[in-house]
């Protein structure tokens, strides 16, 4: 195949995954959006939130990051120098591995459920019940999830992105049939089994293709091995890396829970932020990883560093004017998702106001994806968790100090610039390590979206000021949107003309 062909492929490839892991982010809004609209923002949604978080919390904590950053590397790199029979020795055992620490995870869990939920809340009574017993049944969600994970991780190792980047669509699509069909019957109950159920959709849907593949999984407890032991040095710093996310939530949802309904209001605008930032940052990262793990496999430094790059570029060029639509739009945002069935105007307005202070923080979990991936690629997985302890920590001081300050907002607020920290120390270590694999045409490329990005926000609020009068209701916030967003857009291409921003340049001569 022709690098021309190649290059094609890829192009495509990364289409069908955007489009797909947006329709999956779509599909994922609308399942949180209708949780509020059958149940409310009260008791119930709380008590659902805090429990469903609790085991994915879990899952990421303990063995979620060591499957998406260490099984890609290590495979390739017994793909690269022994073939595929070895490997698929190491796919045996690592992933009777996660499976045996998954059980364990889910019998304790189940056991200790009213622990965990006081930990992570201040609820009392018949919430606290209510959220225990609802953890208990979700549990089990985390056993599916860690085959699902490393049978992802072997496909895209295999070049296989399509299908991984479906099974969202089925397990969300499954979850927002049950409120039509079985909601008033079954409540919130049903609702959490449903959870477990399509949890193991996912990894159902991968077993056709694992086989195509010739990949015959046989449980494998013989645990000593070269490569397990190289997968397990590289996992303990790794997890502690990829902690950000899931503490930030946990210390959010703490706070939160002293007030009514502000767990909800807090997850859901959560949610929300990571599904814009990751329908981008998840494509190049799933697509770009394997790649980097192998060039680096291969010894090819130029290409690993032609990737990291590319993909910091992309997404800075596409999550800046993002960030500028959400900070000007947050209120018209959250209305267009919330404001039908049991939410009232004050928990649409809750809402809205997090998610403007989430969006700071936008560029810098887009970026600390790629550059965290990067260093895992690299076999440095105590390099992303030096900078991940140092951001927590930060994280956890700013929403003690701004949670007093401002409430609820300011553990967003608190959480933003954590992930910018995180992002700002990934980067100085990487040009430390790596001199001149962020040269300054890429720095400057990347100003421009931002400065760009700025404008178009300046532009888009005059617009808003224009016409915020002129219409109400859901169907106002619609219009409001689709006339802002679309001044904003033009601006923002525009001006990446006149800059001569350079991949924009690239994309116009490849068309002609």
């Amino acid at each position: 195949m022709s690098k021309k062909e190649t290059g094609q492929k890829i192009l495509l490839t990364a289409v069908f995954m955007a489009v797909a892991t947006l329709l999956s982010k779509v599909l994922g809004q609308a399942r949180d959006s209708i949780l509020t609209a059958y149940f409310g923002s009260g008791v119930i949604s709380d008590a659902f939130l805090t429990a469903s978080t609790i085991p994915t919390t879990f899952f990421d904590v303990i063995i979620g990051g060591v499957i998406s950053a260490t099984f890609i590397p290590v495979f390739n790199d017994i793909m690269s120098k022994h073939g595929k029979e070895e490997a698929m020795k190491f796919v045996n055992k690592f992933v009777t591995m996660i499976v045996s620490i998954s059980v364990v995870i889910v019998a304790l869990g189940i056991l200790f459920r009213g622990t965990l939920v006081s930990i992570q809340t201040n609820y009392v009574g018949e919430k606290h019940a209510l959220t225990a017993q609802l953890t208990a049944i979700m549990f089990p969600m985390i056993i599916f999830t860690g085959l699902a994970f490393s049978f992802v991780g072997l496909l895209q190792s295999f070049g296989e992105y399509k299908i991984p980047a479906i099974i969202s669509l089925v397990s969300n699509t499954a979850i927002i049939l049950y409120y039509p069909l079985f909601a008033k019957r079954f409540g919130v109950y049903g609702l959490s089994v449903t959870m477990v159920i399509a949890w193991s959709l996912q990894f159902l849907i991968l077993v056709p293709w694992i086989k195509k593949f010739g990949v015959k999984f046989r449980p494998d407890f013989r645990f000593k091995d070269p490569y397990i032991k190289q997968a397990l040095t590289l996992a303990g710093p790794m997890l502690i890396s990829t902690w950000v996310q899931p503490l930030y939530t946990v210390i959010n949802q703490r706070f939160a829970s002293n007030i009514e309904s502000a767990v909800t209001y807090i997850q859901q605008s959560n949610r929300l932020y990571i599904i814009v930032v990751g329908v981008f940052s998840f494509v190049v990262t799933n697509l770009i990883f394997p790649k980097l793990a192998k060039a680096v496999a291969e010894g090819n430094d130029n290409e690993a560093r032609n990737l990291t790059v590319t993909s910091m570029r992309s997404i800075v060029l596409v999550i800046a004017p993002l960030m500028a639509i959400f900070m000007v739009l947050h209120n018209h945002i959250s209305n267009l998702i919330f404001g039908f069935g049991k939410m009232d105007s004050e928990s649409i307005a809750a809402i809205g106001a997090l998610l403007k202070f989430y969006a700071i923080g936008m560029l810098g979990l887009g970026l600390n994806e790629i550059l965290s991936k990067a260093f895992f690629s690299m076999n440095d997985s105590k390099t992303p968790m030096r900078n991940s302890v140092i951001s927590m920590v930060i994280n956890i001081m700013l929403a003690y100090l701004l949670y007093r300050l401002m409430s609820t907002n300011g553990l967003a607020l608190a959480a933003a610039f954590g992930s910018i920290v995180n992002a700002a120390l990934n980067w100085y270590c990487m040009t430390r390590r790596n001199k001149g694999i962020i040269g300054k045409n890429d720095v400057v490329n990347m100003l421009k979206s931002v400065l760009s990005a700025f404008i178009m926000g300046v532009a888009m609020a005059l617009v808003y000021m224009l016409i915020k009068n002129r219409f109400t209701g859901w169907t106002g916030s619609f219009i409001i949107c689709v006339i802002c967003g679309i001044c904003g857009i033009i601006v923002y291409g525009i001006l990446l003309l006149i800059t001569g921003e350079e991949d924009v340049k690239n994309i116009i001569r490849k068309k002609r």
